[in-house]
C-alpha cells in the first residue's frame, strides 16, 4: 500500500471518528431525562418551607426580553397587607389576581424528575452548554453566557425566568430558575426545566399542577405568560371602580384652556366654555333608564354665569349620548401614575381642595391644573374651585359619594387626570325620601367616601388620549 493510499485511508478514519464524536456531544446535549438520580428528590416539594404565603415580604422577578435581550425586572414589596411597586413611587399593586396566579403555584412546586447531564461531567463549558439548552441561563449572567463560543445570536430563549421571595429580614423563603417547556409538557400541563441558582443540576416541574383542567379553559396559561415586567399590570386600572347604574347626577363642566407661566406667575389663556350642565338618572323599570336635564348654566360676554331656568327643558337631554359617557366613565382605564408630592396628597386626602391648595399650585399647573375664582354652582361659596385645562365631569353617586374628576394637560400620548371624592348628603336626600334611613345610611356613606378618596389622594393619574377624546365634547351633544 503507497504512502498516499495510506493518508487516505487515515483521513478518512480521523474524518469518520469527528463525526461520530460531533453526533454523540449532540445527542448529549439534548434536554433530555435519562437518568432519575437522585431519586429521593422526585416527588419533593422544591421548597418545603415555602408553605406560608403571609410570610412574604419581596417579589423579585428577571428575565431577559426577548426583542432587546436587556434584562428586565420588577420587584414588589410588602408594606403592611398591601403590596406596592417601588418602580412607580410604591403605587398599590392592587391586581390581586395576577399575584395570585404568579405566586399560588409556587407553593406545591414539585420536583417531576431529575436530569442528571450536568452531574456527569465537571466540564463548565458543557454544563453552560446544557444550561443554554434547557432555558436556563440566569438572567443576571446572560451577557456574559453569550460570550462563550463566540455566539454572534441574541439567542433569549436560552435565558431563565429567575422567581426571588423573600421574608422577614431577607429570609430566602423561594429562588428558582424557570427554563423551556420539558417533552413532558402538553396543552394542560406546563411542565419545564428549573434548577436552583447556585447549583447546576436541572429538574422538572409542573406549574400548573392540574392535569384535568379543560384544554380550551381560558384559565390555562403557560407560567412564563402569567409574568409581567410592566409595573401597570400589577395595579387594578379601573380607576373609578363604579357601576354606571349607581350615577344620580352628572355634571359636565366643558371647558378648555391652556397654563401659561409669566414671571413665575400662573395664568389661563385661551378659555373657552359651552357651559356647564347637571343631568339627572331616574331609576324606572326600563334598562335603558331615563336621563332628565337638572340644571344649565352658560356663561356670559363679561365673564359672568347665567342659570337658564325658565327655559330649561328637563326632556332635552339626550338619553343615548348620555348613556354611552357613564358606560365610558365606568371602565376609564388607568396608563401610567405619578406621585403627588407630600404636601398636596396630604391636602387631598383631607378633602381640602379650594383655598389650601394656593401655595402648591405649581406642581398642580406642571400636570395641566389650577385654580379659578370660585365655583359657577355654588355662587354663594366665595372659594377658588380646581380646574383642568381638558374640564371636569362629577359623578354623584346613589351611594352619597361624589367623584370629581378633573382633566389635566396632555403628556405624549397621554392626559393627566385627578380624581378626588366627598360625601354628598344631597345624594342620599335624592335616593330616599325618609330621614331616618338617610341618618342610618349616612355614616356608611362617609366611610365610603373616605376610603376611595385615599385611593386618589396621592396620585395623578394618566389615561390615554384617546380616551380623554372619547369622553371630551360638548354640551350641546348631550341635548336633543
Amino acid at each position: 500500500m503507497t504512502p498516499t493510499r495510506n493518508h487516505e485511508l487515515l483521513k478518512s478514519v480521523f474524518i469518520g471518528l469527528a463525526a461520530l464524536v460531533a453526533l454523540v456531544s449532540w445527542l448529549a446535549l439534548q434536554p433530555r431525562l435519562p437518568n432519575q438520580t437522585p431519586r429521593e428528590k422526585v416527588g419533593k416539594r422544591i421548597f418545603d418551607s415555602f408553605n406560608d404565603l403571609s410570610k412574604m415580604t419581596r417579589i423579585e422577578l428577571r428575565g431577559i426580553d426577548p426583542e432587546t435581550g436587556e434584562l428586565r425586572e420588577l420587584i414588589l414589596t410588602k408594606d403592611g397587607q398591601e403590596w406596592r411597586l417601588p418602580s412607580i413611587s410604591n403605587f398599590p399593586a392592587e391586581n390581586a389576581d395576577r399575584l395570585s396566579k404568579v405566586v399560588a403555584p409556587l407553593t406545591q412546586l414539585s420536583i417531576l424528575d431529575v436530569v442528571d447531564e450536568t452531574t456527569k461531567t465537571l466540564d463548565s463549558r458543557k454544563i453552560t452548554e446544557f444550561h443554554r439548552e434547557c432555558g436556563l441561563v440566569n438572567p443576571a449572567n446572560f451577557d456574559v453566557e453569550q460570550s462563550l463560543d463566540n455566539h454572534t445570536e441574541t439567542n433569549t430563549d436560552k435565558a431563565a425566568l429567575h422567581v426571588r421571595i423573600e421574608g422577614e429580614g431577607g429570609e430566602t423563603l423561594f429562588d428558582l430558575l424557570i427554563g423551556k417547556r420539558a417533552p413532558e409538557s402538553s396543552i394542560t400541563r406546563d411542565v419545564r426545566f428549573v434548577r436552583l441558582p447556585n447549583e447546576e443540576i436541572v429538574y422538572t416541574a409542573d406549574f400548573e399542577g392540574d392535569s384535568t383542567q379543560e384544554t380550551d379553559s381560558a384559565e390555562f396559561a403557560e407560567y412564563p405568560d402569567r409574568i409581567s415586567f410592566q409595573p401597570i399590570d400589577w395595579i387594578d386600572r379601573d380607576l373609578l371602580r363604579i357601576s354606571r347604574w349607581d350615577v344620580l347626577y352628572l355634571t359636565v363642566r366643558d371647558y378648555n384652556f391652556t397654563i401659561q407661566r409669566d414671571e413665575n406667575e400662573i395664568k389661563i389663556a385661551d378659555f373657552q366654555t359651552s357651559g356647564i350642565a347637571v343631568f339627572k338618572q331616574t331609576p324606572d323599570n326600563s334598562i335603558s333608564r331615563v336621563w332628565t336635564l337638572d340644571r344649565r348654566l352658560i356663561q356670559n360676554t363679561d365673564g359672568g354665569w347665567k342659570e337658564e331656568k325658565e327655559n330649561l327643558d328637563p326632556e332635552s337631554a339626550d338619553n343615548e349620548s348620555l348613556n354611552v359617557l357613564a358606560d365610558q366613565l365606568a371602565k376609564l382605564s388607568i396608563i401610567d401614575v405619578r406621585k403627588k408630592p407630600t404636601a398636596l396628597a396630604e391636602l387631598f386626602d383631607t378633602g381640602s381642595v379650594g383655598t389650601q391648595l394656593a401655595p402648591l399650585v405649581g406642581p398642580l399647573s406642571d400636570f395641566g391644573f389650577t385654580l379659578m375664582d370660585h365655583d359657577p354652582l355654588l355662587p354663594e361659596r366665595i372659594e377658588p374651585i380646581l380646574v383642568g385645562e381638558g374640564g371636569t365631569i362629577e359623578l354623584t353617586m346613589k351611594t352619597g359619594v361624589k367623584i370629581s374628576l378633573l382633566f389635566g394637560g396632555k403628556i405624549g400620548e397621554k392626559r393627566a387626570v385627578l380624581a378626588y371624592a366627598s360625601y354628598s348628603r344631597d345624594a342620599l336626600a335624592a335616593s330616599s325620601e325618609d330621614r331616618s334611613e338617610i341618618e342610618f345610611l349616612e355614616p356608611e356613606a362617609m366611610q365610603k367616601a373616605t376610603l376611595k378618596n385615599s385611593r386618589f389622594a396621592d396620585w395623578f393619574y394618566l389615561i390615554d388620549e384617546t380616551d380623554f377624546e372619547k369622553l371630551r365634547f360638548k354640551i350641546s351633544d348631550t341635548l336633543k
